[in-house]
C-alpha cells in the first residue's frame, strides 16, 4: 500500500531530527498529508486523542 509506505518514510524522517520536538510541530508537518487522527498517532507513537487535542492547540495558536 502506497499510504503505509508513506508513513513509514515520514516517521524515518521525523526520528531523524536531531533535536526534541514537540508533539504538536510532527502533527503540523503531517496534517497537510491528509492523514487521520489514527495514522498520525500511530506514526508518532502517540495516541489519536493527543494528536486531535495538538490539532485543536495548533488551530487555536492560528486564531489568536
Amino acid at each position: 500500500q502506497i499510504s503505509k509506505k508513506l508513513s513509514i518514510l515520514i516517521a524515518l524522517e521525523l526520528q531523524g531530527e536531531k533535536e526534541r520536538v514537540e508533539v504538536k510541530e510532527n502533527v503540523a508537518k503531517l496534517t497537510p498529508f491528509g492523514l487521520t487522527d489514527s495514522e498520525i498517532a500511530e506514526i508518532l507513537g502517540t495516541t489519536p486523542g493527543t494528536v486531535s487535542v495538538a490539532k485543536a492547540r495548533i488551530k487555536n495558536a492560528k486564531s489568536k
